[in-house]
């Protein structure tokens, strides 16, 4: 059974035996064919050397490699899964689209396929919740509101869930995510890409796409009376500083509280034409904070430690350039986990001036 030093790695070889970190961690199962780029990870949990397959020597070579190849037909599967959560984003962002298009000259929008549409996405969100780690928007701005919408209706899918919603009211939830701006296709287009700040009047106009969505998805067959209300009461405030109605705490509708934490999450995390996205963290951090008052407490702790949750593993940049990654999160204070910088352990917790500026995954 060799031992080879991590440097010698070459693409094909198979782990004879698990891997594991210095605290640890497993990082590769016995079995696992590797890939050149496996050294990188290696290296930075201070892995030296491995046990790997020698084709002529190792009795068990047989056994190995057929549970090696199972690992790549699962591979192989994954990797189809997704191709095909892909083309059903795709797919998704072209009906959003084209919803929020004619949605200018009050058609009816056609629920039934938007839910037929979006469920094998949730499906495989529910399997696979470190995509809701590439909702952060920074490519084409034009195609923001799009990314928002569907972004949001996933994030509060997910959050549905996490809070222990009954599970009938999930795509409720994530139908009135998708459609939560609606209404922004009645505001004026030299609003709505003015580059300079707008004044008093156009802030207030902007104000009323709640009402206009309202009204514009009253009464539409597949809403429940839930998700209507989230369009309208999305940008209330537990302290009652919102629009347009000025609620209070109990008068806001649950659905309401989770959009409008995803509608805040994902609109600070991407880019937007007059500024740059915010940190992944950083934004978690700011949802804690506005949790005292503004957004609903128990939901917020919530998110905020299952999206800190689903960060474990992943590569990270920190403010001050170094690359590493999340080794543990402590649910006390999840937004200050341990990362693993080569073989340095850094306590984010302890380390006041670090934070972590982006997420490799």
């Amino acid at each position: 059974m060799p031992i080879i030093s991590i440097q010698n790695i070459q693409s094909g070889m198979v782990l004879k035996e698990n891997v594991y970190s210095k605290l640890g961690g497993l990082l590769y199962k016995k079995g696992t064919i590797l890939k050149e780029q496996d050294q990188e990870i290696l290296f930075a949990f201070g892995v030296t050397d491995i046990h790997i397959i020698d084709d002529e020597k190792d009795k068990e070579n047989n056994k190995v490699l057929k549970n090696a190849k199972k690992e790549q037909r699962i591979d192989d599967k994954s990797n189809h899964q997704v191709e095909l959560y892909q083309k059903n984003y795709n797919r998704a962002f072209r009906l959003v689209s084209k919803i929020l298009k004619s949605a200018q000259g009050n058609p009816q929008i056609p629920i039934i396929e938007l839910r037929n549409t979006i469920e094998p996405l949730l499906d495989y969100l529910l399997q696979n919740q470190k995509v809701l780690l590439t909702l952060n928007f920074n490519n084409d701005l034009n195609k923001y509101e799009i990314v928002h919408a569907l972004s949001v209706g996933m994030l509060s899918y997910m959050m549905a869930n996490w809070i222990g919603m009954d599970q009938s009211e999930w795509m409720q939830v994530a139908l009135a995510g998708v459609l939560h701006d609606i209404g922004m296709s009645r505001i004026p287009s030299q609003i709505l890409n003015k580059k300079k700040s707008l004044d008093y009047y156009e802030k207030e106009e902007i104000k009323k796409h709640t009402v206009y969505g309202y009204y514009m998805l009253k009464g539409t067959k597949g809403l429940n009376q839930g998700a209507i209300l989230a369009v309208l009461q999305h940008h209330e405030r537990n302290d009652g500083s919102g629009y347009p109605l000025q609620l209070k705490q109990e008068q806001i509708h649950t659905y309401s509280k989770i959009i409008a934490i995803a509608d805040v999450f994902h609109a600070m995390i991407s880019k937007r034409s007059y500024r740059e996205q915010f940190s992944y963290f950083k934004v978690l951090d700011q949802l804690l904070g506005d949790s005292f008052g503004k957004l609903e407490p128990k939901i917020v702790q919530i998110f905020v430690r299952m999206m800190s949750k689903i960060t474990l593993g992943s590569r990270v940049v920190l403010n001050n350039g170094l690359e590493g990654n999340i080794l543990f999160i402590n649910t006390n204070n999840p937004t200050r986990p341990l990362i693993q910088v080569s073989d340095q352990i850094i306590n984010l917790e302890k380390e006041n001036k670090l934070f972590i500026q982006d997420i490799l995954i």
